[in-house]
């Protein structure tokens, strides 16, 4: 029986588009045995995602978290890598699927020195540049030395728009890529809401996600909130929060600034619903962030949101909208006493736009090519 595995380092939990991806491939008709290989997480609040069908088993390897020791960090590693080439070489899988440089290693060997009629599927969440491989963990620069053998064979190698796969064919220059794709991460089908012309008193924000000072417009959006006098409130639903970020927040002490407690993937839907407005925050302090249209941006245009986001994120910018809502508007976060609430929520002789961002639709690409012939 051919079967397919998925290497993801990273916690399932941290990344939605990996579990709309396995959403997908458990709907689909297919009696394939499919293995996904990653770690867990320590962040207890997140529930742990569990597949919906018995075709596709999920096996954590290790622990994958910032705060950990080196001694429990590195051995993580090694039992991830390690349980993964030994998962590959019993199982001989026809087709192998892995996300991010971090992932590769398993992959690499398999392909290369045990099975080289293995076929090869490759999807990065985020864009990494030359100067990150170079400046960054040394760990994932070897690997990316070494994945660059995979890359002319590979049947699929995508980046989530094509600001970011442009730049990444650009890096590797004498290094082809033989299938590059455009894999984006929208929320499922069901999550699509009509959105509402009207607004509420006052207008409610919603921020979802990590929260940093120092890679994010934290500071100078709380301090505009401020200035408008509870004309606006902001909720914010962070499961990874730096600590200055929350005492900063904490110590404003204000009721139009309020800190959540993290929810579940699958709540929130019926969470965003409650908001007229949803904040992207990025400074855009490396290219990942600057040619980023993030998963919240589709999440809250699903839902029905207007969408605030910062200008210097190129990548989010072909989604301005004009004279259609739900709204997508560009802010100069750095000039925010330019910004009028009146004018950003005004919806007078606005249409409203019927958005399409399906993860459904955006998946049904790979999860064929990766099914092809073994039904």
């Amino acid at each position: 029986m051919s079967r397919i595995v998925v290497l993801h380092f990273s916690p399932l939990e941290l990344y939605p588009p990996i579990q709309n991806f396995l959403r997908g491939l458990s709907a689909s008709n297919t009696s394939k045995e499919i293995y996904v290989l990653t770690t867990q997480t320590k962040l207890g609040a997140l529930p742990k995602f569990t597949s919906d069908s018995e075709k596709i088993k999920i096996i954590r390897l290790g622990i994958s978290a910032q705060k950990l020791n080196s001694f429990r960090r590195y051995s993580s590693y090694l039992f991830f890598y390690l349980g993964s080439i030994i998962f590959l070489l019993w199982k001989r899988p026809s087709a192998v699927l892995y996300y991010e440089t971090i992932s590769s290693y398993p992959a690499y060997l398999y392909k290369r020195f045990f099975n080289s009629k293995a076929r090869i599927f490759i999807h990065y969440h985020e864009y990494t540049s030359t100067e990150e491989y170079s400046n960054g963990m040394k760990l994932n620069r070897y690997f990316h030395k070494h994945e660059k053998y995979l890359y002319p064979m590979a049947e699929w190698v995508s980046q989530t728009n094509e600001y970011r796969m442009q730049k990444f064919i650009k890096n590797l220059s004498s290094v082809t890529v033989a299938n590059p794709r455009i894999l984006p991460n929208y929320p499922p089908a069901n999550w699509h809401s009509l959105p509402d012309k009207k607004n509420s008193t006052p207008i409610k924000a919603v921020y979802i996600g990590a929260l940093s000072l120092d890679t994010m417009y934290v500071k100078e959006f709380s301090e505009w909130i401020m200035a408008q006098n509870g004309e606006i409130i902001l909720d914010i639903y962070s499961y990874n929060i730096a600590d200055t970020a929350k005492s900063f927040l904490r110590s404003l002490q204000s009721e139009w600034i309020i800190l959540k407690e993290e929810v579940g993937y699958e709540r929130l839907p019926q969470l965003l619903k409650q908001y007229e407005v949803g904040v992207v925050l990025y400074k855009g302090h490396i290219d990942n962030y600057i040619f980023n249209a993030p998963n919240k941006l589709f999440e809250y245009l699903t839902i029905g949101l207007d969408v605030w986001f910062p200008n210097v994120m190129k990548g989010t910018l072909p989604y301005i909208t004009d004279k259609t809502y739900p709204k997508v508007i560009a802010v100069d976060f750095m000039q925010l006493e330019k910004f009028y609430i009146e004018e950003a929520i005004d919806k007078e002789g606005y249409t409203m736009s019927n958005n399409s961002y399906y993860s459904e639709q955006a998946f049904e690409p790979i999860i064929t090519a990766l099914l092809i012939n073994y039904n």
